[in-house]
């Protein structure tokens, strides 16, 4: 692999990844919040239990892991907001925003918004061309529901449609200046699809956690995170159960190798 970051770093198969250093390696940093929406102590102990395995597994990938817990899914912004000017963020090579949520009555709301606008490219440049891994664990059934914010429940309404004829001229006045992207290298990784719930055990806690933990703990040394992510998603196919997790808002241009030779 090439010594320089301004050097195209490619893996055994020719295929473009994102740099890993050891510089980069040794600081980073990563985010876990469990919102405290339980109603029952049995909700709790889950919770915790899968918070445990998150955190000691980022630990063994080598992220310093910033914990946020007993919180409500209404004050998610303010420890967002807070890790989006971590100093870490200028050195790592990567970031993990992970969330637990377990328990509720249906009515509590968090916006996966409020994590892309913290961790843009225009708010946090610290994290520009860097993967952003959100891991996300909530009942889209019953449990938790998860928002992707108002605006765009009603976007064709409220959006006008630009012609294509003036797409070209639209660019050319509106753009001054070299301009990035403002949502790239990002990825979700849900629990479960859409209506649909997220299977726990009372002793082990959930699935979707415990799957991450096995995939990711055999194949961090040869796989990428997204065929990481795939193998898990495989391991539900016959899982007794509907739940399927899903990959969202995946803007990630290259492939991400937690280690590289």
């Amino acid at each position: 692999m090439p010594e320089s970051k301004m050097e195209t770093w490619t893996d055994s198969q020719g295929k473009k990844i994102y740099p890993v250093t050891q510089q980069s390696q040794s600081n980073r940093i990563a985010l876990l919040i469990n919102t405290e929406t339980f109603t029952t102590s049995l909700y709790k102990c889950r919770a915790v239990k899968d918070e445990k395995v998150m955190q000691n597994l980022l630990q063994t990938l080598g992220y310093e892991v910033v914990r946020c817990g007993d919180i409500t899914a209404k004050m998610i912004d303010k420890p967002l907001k807070e890790f989006s000017e971590h100093p870490k963020l200028a050195l790592t090579d990567s970031v993990f925003v992970t969330l637990v949520c377990y328990g509720g009555t249906g009515t509590e709301e968090f916006e996966i918004d409020q994590i892309f606008q913290h961790l843009n490219t225009k708010n946090c440049p610290a994290l520009k061309d860097k993967p952003k891994i959100i891991i996300i664990h909530a009942c889209r059934g019953v449990c938790v529901f998860v928002s992707v914010g108002e605006e765009s429940a009603d976007l064709l309404d409220r959006k006008q449609f630009v012609p294509t004829d003036d797409i070209e001229s639209l660019s050319v006045n509106s753009v001054k200046g070299p301009r990035a992207q403002n949502e790239k290298d990002f990825i979700i990784f849900h629990s479960s699809t859409t209506y649909t719930g997220s299977y726990k055990h009372e002793t082990y806690g959930s699935a979707f956690i415990q799957h991450i933990f096995e995939a990711v703990r055999k194949h961090c040394l040869t796989d990428d995170i997204e065929e990481i992510f795939r193998m898990v998603m495989q391991s539900f196919e016959e899982f007794p159960s509907e739940q399927m997790p899903t990959k969202e808002r995946d803007t990630l241009t290259k492939r991400f190798y937690l280690f590289q030779s």
